[in-house]
């Protein structure tokens, strides 16, 4: 077990500064990132219908495979990410499934052995002289320390793809719109 007690979160880093982080770390240009992704799942071979979940971040390689990235911030949080309906019925095709967590965090004995971790921390950049000054932080980076094992061989359908296109576009320009909304409409409106 880790040292650090369940509640307790690891010091200087969020949510949103992971994501950052998972967002340097994927190539872009190789593999398609979508954050906020909404996963359907089976609820049994009874056919007792369908539930759904939102993925932190679903990745998917140029050949169609996906895997979830599920970002952690404290113990207690990664913990109860155990109990969610999501490891009864994940669809075949997410492939593998990494959780994303700070260095502090470790890899507690309860993590599912078929999960990879990556772990994040502070990355330096300069050079320490006289010119330049004392390294400064630069932001954050993954090093993966457990391998993902293989789940499935099944490929992402292309119609669950053309859904998180869509309720991308769609979020896209909600921010956008909400955004502009938020500029003073005399400047808005404001010839120059």
């Amino acid at each position: 077990m880790c040292a650090m007690s369940e509640s307790r979160k690891a010091p200087g880093i969020n949510a949103g500064l992971v994501d950052a982080a998972i967002r340097r770390h994927v190539d872009h240009r190789a593999n398609l990132l979508i954050p906020e992704a909404s996963v359907r799942y089976s609820l049994g071979a009874r056919g007792r219908g369908f539930g759904e979940y939102r993925a932190d971040f679903v990745m998917v390689t140029r050949a169609g495979y996906a895997t979830e990235l599920e970002v952690k911030v404290s113990l207690a949080d990664w913990r109860k990410d155990l109990s969610k309906p999501k490891w009864v019925g994940m669809p075949d095709w997410i492939t593998r499934f990494v959780y994303v967590v700070p260095e502090q965090l470790g890899i507690p004995d309860w993590v599912p052995a078929h999960a990879g971790v990556w772990h994040v921390f502070p990355t330096l950049v300069g050079a320490q002289d006289a010119w330049n000054g004392p390294h400064r932080p630069d932001g954050y980076g993954i090093v993966v320390k457990r391998a993902p094992h293989v789940l499935g061989r099944e490929k992402v359908p292309a119609a669950v793809i053309g859904t998180w296109h869509k309720n991308l576009y769609y979020r896209y320009w909600d921010q956008r719109m909400t955004l502009e909304q938020r500029i003073p409409r005399n400047v808005r409106e404001s010839v120059v």
